[in-house]
């Protein structure tokens, strides 16, 4: 009676660290990726043809393809090329099952005051089975309790091609929001249109397997602003700006949740006279890490910090905000505004039920400075709230999630509220 090739294969790594040497791998075997290339996944393996077969390999092989966050499940097993002759070495077989890759959501989103806005998201992952990312955004809004407009009409389009040269990738995005705005404490409305462009160059510098370090990029972006009509201010004009950041990325992928690290710095810079009517800095951090707790799979705890500074420019409109669904959740949106905030948050998750609903327990602290709308909330020190809710993590489609509770904060504000949010 023959031994069962996978029972063969278990036995021969097995041996893989004792005294004996592990298999060779003769050859590699993909399927149940129909879309994905094999390229793609090749490059995220820790052994290649003519390595040896060691079984830690084998399991950051297949971490290194499950952090891509393209597949529902992937599985390697060795296969014996030869039950009779064990230096024969193994092929890989690597078994796969593919999310969705193409998601239009639409979108919904209302408050108590009447703002209002719908619109309609096209996500498409994993373009040309390259792991490269569409995103498409169209959106029309009404907003008769807003400061500063008073409909909106908005468009944006973006694509990222990582790794599109060997190390090196492309990313780039165009948008383009038309509006009626008004000057802030008056009564006076004109009609503004907006445009950016912006492409970035990446620079991949992680070698390891499965990847963790750092992701480099820089780039140009340009935003130009027109305005109309009677009573209109001064047109902002245009800006041409140096982009600059890197990403440091030692975050694992486990289907209903993460572990790891992720930290991000960006930086534009335009200079007035360089391209540009205006000069302006801008400098923005974030820093996340993934905590698995013992309690068991998918408890976890993830700790957010944010941070952003911006220095000149037109001097007409605050850049940064906080409130609402992602950011001070016991806030209205635009709660807080300023050319300069901090953010602080901590979210408990642990599974109720099936693993892809997930309880969460949400404390969020933050504030804003150095506004130029005397008419918006700004300092008054740190806002904080509380919140308890449910997070949806939709297995079948690449980074999907919902969430929705209720939040109060801990000072000033309008009571508790409702939030929800995604995708």
């Amino acid at each position: 009676m023959g031994v069962p090739r996978t029972m063969a294969a278990g036995l021969l790594l097995a041996t893989a660290g004792t005294a004996m040497a592990a298999p060779p791998v003769v050859s590699i075997e993909f399927s149940g990726n129909d879309v994905t290339r094999e390229r793609v996944m090749l490059r995220e393996m820790a052994l290649a043809p003519g390595d040896p077969a060691d079984p830690e390999a084998i399991a950051r092989s297949r971490q290194g393809i499950n952090d891509l966050g393209l597949f529902r499940e992937v599985e390697i097993t060795p296969r014996p090329v030869d039950l009779d002759d064990p230096d024969a070495g193994v092929a890989l077989e690597v078994l796969v099952r593919e999310k969705r890759f193409l998601l239009p959501v639409p979108r919904i989103d209302a408050s108590s005051d009447r703002d209002r806005s719908l619109g309609l998201q096209l996500r498409w992952n994993n373009a040309f089975g390259e792991n490269h990312t569409l995103n498409a955004f169209i959106a029309d809004g009404r907003y008769p309790a807003d400061r500063l407009r008073d409909r909106e009409q908005r468009g944006r389009i973006a694509y990222d091609a990582p790794l599109l040269f060997g190390d090196w990738g492309l990313a780039g995005g165009l948008e383009r929001t038309e509006r009626r705005a008004r000057v802030s404490g008056a009564e006076t409305v004109f009609d503004e249109t907006l445009h950016r462009a912006e492409l970035r160059v990446t620079r991949d510098l992680r070698d390891t397997r499965p990847r963790r370090g750092w992701i480099a990029h820089a780039g140009l972006a340009y935003e130009d602003q027109r305005v109309s009509g009677e009573g209109a201010p001064p047109p902002d004009g245009h800006a041409t700006a140096i982009l600059v950041g890197a990403l440091h990325d030692n975050r694992r992928f486990h289907l209903y949740s993460e572990t790891g690290r992720r930290a991000t710095l960006s930086a534009e810079i335009a200079q007035r006279g360089w391209g540009s009517d205006y000069g302006y800095r801008r400098i923005d951090l974030r820093h996340e890490e993934y905590l698995a707790l013992p309690q068991g799979e998918h408890h976890s705890l993830y700790l957010i910090a944010r941070g952003g500074w911006y220095a000149g420019g037109p001097g007409r409109t605050n850049v940064h905000d906080l409130g609402g669904s992602g950011t001070l959740r016991g806030y209205t949106n635009d709660y807080l505004e300023g050319q300069r905030y901090g953010y602080l948050a901590a979210e408990y998750l642990r599974p109720l039920g099936p693993n892809w609903l997930r309880l969460m327990v949400v404390a969020e602290a933050g504030f804003a400075g150095g506004s130029v709308d005397p008419n918006a909330r700004s300092g008054g020190g740190i806002h904080a709230s509380i919140g308890v809710g449910v997070r949806l993590r939709f297995s079948w489609f690449v980074n999907f999630e919902l969430e929705a509770g209720v939040a109060q904060p801990l000072r000033r504000g309008d009571g508790r509220r409702f939030f929800a949010g995604g995708v």
